[in-house]
């Protein structure tokens, strides 16, 4: 097992931040964290979207995922042929800032 790391940084503005890790299809694991946030408002992460590649030489397929009930992506995803993931940082604009990471975990 392997993993990598990134991470994106937003703040006092109303925008949305992210990060994006493209890699081999593989079996794999992402989670989102939000590592700090200031300020009183909006400040929430998650999965927005990932890639699968199921049959070897064909193209990628899109998982997309919106806001779900309590107005938030899904924190985690998993798939045996994840070839992508694209994590997002969503901050308000009342002098809310926020640090969010994003880990992908691989099994061999």
């Amino acid at each position: 097992m392997h993993y990598n790391t990134g991470w994106a940084y937003g703040g006092d503005d109303g925008y949305s931040y992210s990060v994006q890790y493209n890699f081999a299809p593989s079996n794999a694991l992402a989670q989102t964290s939000l590592s700090a946030a200031i300020g009183d408002g909006l400040c929430a992460c998650g999965i927005r979207q990932y890639r699968i590649r199921p049959v070897p030489n064909g193209p990628d397929q899109d998982i997309n995922y919106g806001w779900n009930y309590i107005g938030a992506y899904p924190p985690s995803v998993y798939d045996l042929h994840m070839t992508s993931v694209t994590a997002e940082l969503d901050v308000g604009g009342n002098g809310q800032s926020g640090y969010m990471t994003l880990n992908v975990w691989f099994w061999g």
